[in-house]
């Protein structure tokens, strides 16, 4: 090697040298074969609080909490064979004892045919700090939610419990199937609230529970008739399977009431599945059917009424379908634009 060239070794080893000792971060070169380190900058003495003597007669895994130094060991092993290695979370431990979580990322390279390690080290604590600060944030809004969640469905059952009372005492046939009705649609609103706080859930509802749930309860309303259910999973926003609840209760009573005016043992068969992100929901029942004149437009059932608004609401459409009974087929996007 002549002078000059000596001299640009020179210039490129104090660069680098410059750049080892300035740098931001922790750096530390290890023995490639045996995992000791042969060299640190200032920042990682400042880091951890070593000094670079004691630095230089540790291994890489003698810096590492004491319950880490086994993964460690395993660390250096994957690096010694993949030659790179990244963690995201690495706790190291200062001087005193101290936990401090860091960013690593670590390659193997050559130098004068030697194979040498190099360790970049990032103190992510801050960041850490900040992420268990907004996990705690989260989680107390969450325990708010769901404190929200019980008062509510413990609102919803008293509720229920006095339009019973009302109905116990009133003499009017009318007055108690009025409230009658509104007690299924309340009934509705309080499983989809018993549902989000059962499961821990706030933000998306899985209709097969809750539909199975609606049609329990209208189970009840008579012992003559048999529901056959084809339920799939599909999880919607909570305000949605709102309404979706709401929808079916109204159809469901609607056909008990009407379709089977004799009481003979009737059959309902309902189906809700997604098919091309859209959600079809069906319920068919082997009663009387429908009038030929029949117009969901020109009815006075506040019942069927609402179910048409309801379904424009979800930009669905509907459609009655008569027969051997009545088919009635209802489908909307599995996410609208106010979704």
């Amino acid at each position: 090697m002549n002078d000059k060239e000596k001299k640009v070794e020179l210039m490129f080893e104090k660069r680098y040298r410059r750049l080892f000792e300035s740098a931001k971060d922790g750096i530390l070169i290890l023995n490639a074969n045996n995992g000791m380190i042969v060299d640190v900058n200032p920042f990682l003495i400042n880091m951890l609080g070593y000094s670079k003597e004691q630095f230089l007669t540790k291994h890489i895994w003698d810096i590492s909490t004491s319950e880490n130094i086994e993964y460690s060991k395993q660390m250096y092993k994957e690096l010694q064979d993949k030659e790179y290695v990244r963690y995201e979370d690495l706790p190291l431990e200062t001087s005193d004892g101290r936990p401090k979580h860091v960013e690593f990322v670590s390659n193997v390279y050559l130098v004068d045919n030697d194979r040498v390690i190099q360790c970049n080290i990032r103190d992510i604590s801050e960041r850490i700090k900040h992420e268990q600060i907004l996990q705690d944030d989260m989680n107390k809004k969450e325990a708010l939610i769901k404190e929200m969640q019980h008062r509510t469905k413990n609102s919803f059952g008293m509720i229920i419990s006095l339009i019973h009372i009302r109905i116990s005492v009133t003499h009017s046939e009318e007055t108690k199937h009025t409230l009658e009705d509104l007690t299924l649609r309340v009934k509705a609103i309080s499983d989809l609230y018993s549902l989000l706080y059962e499961t821990d859930s706030f933000y998306e509802v899985q209709l097969k529970t809750y539909c199975n749930k609606i049609i329990d309860s209208m189970l009840n309303l008579s012992k003559y008739i048999e529901i056959n259910k084809d339920l799939e999973e599909i999880s919607v926003p909570p305000a949605k399977a709102a309404t979706i609840g709401m929808i079916l209760v109204e159809l469901l009573s609607n056909i008990i009431k009407y379709a089977f005016p004799d009481s003979f043992n009737g059959m309902i068969n309902i189906e809700l599945k997604l098919i091309n992100s859209r959600i079809l929901l069906m319920v068919e029942d082997n009663g009387i059917g429908l009038r030929k004149d029949f117009d969901i437009n020109k009815i006075k059932s506040i019942g069927l009424h609402l179910v048409n608004l309801m379904v424009n609401q979800l930009e669905g459409k509907i459609r009655f379908i008569p027969g051997n009974g009545t088919k009635i087929i209802i489908e909307f996007p599995l996410k609208n634009n106010v979704d």
